[in-house]
């Protein structure tokens, strides 16, 4: 039997300030290319079975853009009869049951199973010859329910296979986890089980966890802490022998993280001059990336030429200049780890936000945050 497991495609998801020519954010356009990518690759290869293991949509409410693409893509799948169950991810969950749920939208489309009633459920396939029962727990609002969930799953005796799908994180000797507000924790008893696969979603990164568990990862990149992986979906060849699965790579947007600069004894003039060789040497048309100033002064930070550097970054998708800014004065005084932590607090907020004059307001933020905490050390 040969599946496909895909997972964390995010649908809607948008970044930066980059549009393209119709006026439509490029990084939400670059996630449509990599799943219709997906599913060119599925009609071309035409598996049995395909599992979607959580977070299809970004958000709860994902934009009409969204929605119809996806609704145009998985119905590509639906007309050639292949199989597609998916379950809701921790981003499509709604919050409020009043809210309702986004994959209602799938209830009605032949040969799709969308699974997002928070609730234990059981599908039972006929494929070719062989019956195989999936076993999908979507995410749920509470950790109880979703581990009252799990508890409630029996094996199907009378079917050749039993799949696990489930969206969350693994905890163990290797942390497999997004570090996200609502995350669930599958308990890995569960994953060394009766069940001949488990396809797992949440974690981005393609992993084995156990000899039949794995996360396919995501079909994009969605932060620096993913650049430079890569990014796809698992086939699986799934007979009673053994698990034989191949990841396949989509072609994605060129994410950068580039190695850090270290500036603590560098002039500005020296500090400009890393910067210029770096940007040459990631080459930025069409990328993505981010260059980090380790130990910066922040005189030295507010000194940069950022209409320069972004004259000869005007082709990339989205590029930073982030500093860390050096706290070397402070390190024998007791609020050193204080500023530290603030000033990386302060940083992150203003890189993971749409902000006019970006640079300019990181700078100056981390300025009085140094004068705040002088002045509370001369108290």
């Amino acid at each position: 039997m040969k599946i496909f497991h895909v997972a964390d495609t995010h649908l809607g998801y948008s970044a930066y300030r980059r549009v393209s020519a119709d006026g439509i954010n490029q990084r939400e356009i670059d996630v449509y290319d990599s799943f219709s990518r997906f599913v060119d690759y599925c009609l071309e290869n035409k598996p049995d079975l395909i599992l979607h293991a959580g977070d299809l949509f970004d958000s709860v409410r994902p934009n009409n853009r969204a929605i119809t693409f996806a609704i145009d893509q998985i119905l590509r799948i639906s007309e050639k009869k292949i199989p597609f169950v998916v379950i809701a991810g921790n981003h499509e969950h709604p919050k409020l049951r009043e809210t309702g749920h986004i994959f209602s939208i799938f209830d009605h489309l032949d040969n799709v199973y969308p699974v997002y009633s928070s609730s234990h459920e059981s599908i039972q396939l006929d494929i070719g010859k062989e019956k195989v029962t999936i076993h999908p727990v979507p995410q749920s609002s509470t950790k109880e329910d979703f581990e009252n969930n799990l508890r409630q799953i029996r094996k199907d005796n009378s079917s050749n296979y039993n799949i696990l799908m489930v969206h969350g994180s693994v905890m163990g000797i290797e942390s497999f986890c997004m570090n996200e507000f609502n995350e669930l924790v599958i308990p890995k008893k569960y994953l060394d089980s009766y069940f001949d696969y488990v396809a797992l979603g949440h974690f981005h990164k393609f992993s084995k966890v156990t000899k039949k568990a794995y996360y396919s990862g995501s079909t994009e990149c969605f932060s620096f802490n993913e650049a430079g992986e890569k990014k796809g979906f698992i086939k699986v060849e799934l007979n009673k022998e053994k698990i034989d699965h191949e990841f396949i790579q989509l072609k994605t947007r060129n994410v950068v993280d580039y190695p850090s600069i270290e500036c603590s004894n560098l002039t500005l003039n020296e500090v400009m001059s890393k910067i210029y060789r770096s940007i040459e040497d990631i080459d930025p048309a069409n990328k993505v990336f981010r260059i980090v100033l380790d130990g910066v002064p922040s005189h030295i930070f507010r000194g940069l030429d950022f209409s320069s550097i972004r004259k000869k970054c005007s082709d990339s998708i989205h590029f930073e200049i982030r500093p860390r800014i050096s706290t070397e004065m402070y390190k024998n005084r007791n609020s050193g780890s204080k500023i530290d932590a603030l000033s990386e607090e302060f940083t992150r907020f203003i890189n993971e936000n749409e902000i006019q004059d970006k640079d300019k307001l990181l700078a100056l933020g981390l300025d009085y945050i140094k004068k705040v905490e002088s002045k509370k050390e001369e108290k």
